[in-house]
């Protein structure tokens, strides 16, 4: 059996457990930390024997993967959102099942200060995926959410609400001390926060600086930053950084470690000759890299795509940007110099057939030997005047896997799920509902895709009953995944969640 990263104490064995989700108490919680201690020596000696690029690989193993199918519990983080019906982003927690068995599973929101935390306890059967909006566990005005689960692996994302549109991200695993975000804007009508969570019992202190359009910018009032032990803080962007049309943010933890996902809301907002309304939700990178893969991104219902290519280092950097089309051919790749602490935005909209699906690569190409690693993030618009109105952004991934698990939001909206092939050989994979993953008996796959070298290919994702199912695509070869949302509902683009324990029993990997 194996545990995860440090997670809420369980609730009294001594509670039934309940199909339905019920209020158990509210108290003080106490946080296991043995085990993040040893996780955090393991990654610092694996991150200073190796480079820069095996050091992402390794931050992106630590938070973004599901637990292993034997683990005996684990603790998810997410950090953005709101629980008020004052708030700007409305929080729904996705939890899926990918369990054999029942499980039990506790939400726990913190409100920080001297309010006690409130958690709720829900039991799900195997496969099984609800939506819980973070107010019926406890409207606060800067919640800070932790789900854990026992008895079994799952996943858990999460879904935010403004004025009728939508951003989906997954939660995290794990904390870090350092945190990157390549896209943002403080133009006039965009509203830029960065949300930092600090789940444990001491405080973080952290610095905050931003790459922008006129230079790097470290804000005094963002130096020495507390984030209060067991609290959420937000980060309005706009009031530290004055009207930047590009701004990347990089968070550390001087003591400490938090979680960091980001949000853009644009009322009306000109990007590049196109007014745009609605929410982009980004999880944080841990590392720069020099391979960046964003799965999934799309041209249908008038979407346009941009690429932010931030360069934290004090070299310049040269990144190939490619866009493969699904089902279509692909434009030639463009190198794009991103100065030494400067922040490239790269609108790809033109290159892409319209109507399309496509997966984008940001590959660092070497200068004088030397590759620069840099943080890429998509920011994609649907204007009002397209059929889906809105905004989405993702960092996509650094790694690749056999499996990835897909938390289906339950929103109105269409969702398509890309899977793109990045190695040399053909790739074969079937893509289940959660529940029916690894039976001995019943459907193989629905559908099965064949995937030649380098291209991707999309599935749509199925509801059964008429609500959504956690979905899980499992290939012969390594891949990465990501979905797009797109409907009334808005718009929204994510990565999947990569199970990088999984090792195909036919060809090992």
């Amino acid at each position: 059996m194996s545990t995860d990263d440090p997670a809420p104490e369980p609730q009294d064995p001594e509670l039934p457990p309940r199909r339905r989700r019920r209020r158990v108490h509210r108290g003080p919680i106490l946080f296991v930390v043995l085990v993040a201690l040893v996780a955090a020596v393991v990654a610092q000696q694996n991150e200073s024997s190796g480079s820069s690029s095996s050091t992402a690989a390794v931050a992106a193993r630590a938070i973004v993967g599901v637990p292993a199918a034997d683990v005996a519990s684990s603790a998810w983080y997410c950090a953005a959102g709101t629980s008020t019906s004052s708030g700007a982003a409305t929080e729904t927690v996705v939890i899926a099942s990918l369990a054999r068995t029942d499980i039990e599973v506790t939400i726990t929101v913190m409100p920080g200060g001297e309010t006690a935390p409130a958690t709720d306890t829900i039991r799900l059967a195997p496969g099984e995926e609800v939506s819980v909006p973070v107010a019926d566990v406890l409207a606060t005005a800067e919640p800070g959410v932790v789900v854990e689960t026992v008895g079994g692996p799952a996943a858990v994302s999460h879904v935010l609400e403004h004025d009728g549109d939508i951003g989906v991200e997954s939660c995290t695993r794990t904390s870090a001390t350092d945190w990157y975000f390549a896209s943002g804007t403080t133009v006039e009508g965009s509203h830029h926060d960065l949300w930092l969570f600090n789940p444990f019992g001491d405080d973080a202190i952290v610095d905050v600086s931003f790459l922008t359009d006129t230079g790097m910018q470290e804000p005094a009032g963002l130096q020495a930053f507390v984030v209060p032990r067991r609290s959420r803080v937000t980060i309005p962007v706009q009031d530290s950084v004055l009207r930047q049309k590009r701004v990347a943010a990089h968070v550390h933890a001087r003591t400490g470690r938090v979680v960091a996902e980001q949000t853009q809301i644009f009322d009306n907002v000109n990007v590049d000759g196109t007014a745009s309304t609605g929410i982009a939700l980004s999880a944080g990178a841990t590392a720069p890299s020099t391979e960046w893969r964003i799965p999934a991104a799309s041209t249908r219902h008038g979407g346009r795509v941009r690429l932010a290519l931030a360069n934290f280092s004090t070299d310049d950097a040269n990144v190939a940007v490619k866009a493969v089309v699904v089902g279509g051919v692909d434009a030639p790749a463009q190198t794009v110099r991103v100065p030494s602490q400067g922040v490239e935005l790269v609108d790809l909209t033109t290159r892409i057939p319209l109507e399309s699906d496509v997966a984008l690569i940001a590959t660092a190409r070497a200068v004088d030997g030397r590759r620069v690693p840099v943080v890429a993030e998509l920011l994609a618009t649907w204007a009002p005047a397209s059929s889906s109105t809105g905004l989405a952004g993702t960092l996509g991934s650094t790694v690749t896997a056999a499996r990835w698990v897909v938390p289906v939001p339950d929103v109105d909206g269409e969702v398509t799920i890309t899977v793109y092939n990045p190695g040399p050989d053909p790739v074969t994979a079937a893509v289940l509902a959660a529940g029916d993953v690894d039976r001995r008996v019943g459907p193989t796959s629905e559908p099965e895709l064949a995937i030649a070298p380098g291209r991707a290919k999309t599935v749509r994702s199925t509801r059964l009953g008429g609500r959504p199912i956690a979905t899980v695509v499992t290939a012969n070869h390594p891949v990465v995944v990501g979905f797009t949302v797109l409907g009334n509902a808005g718009a929204a683009v994510s990565a999947a969640l990569p199970d990088l324990t999984y090792v195909n029993p036919t060809h090992g990997g």
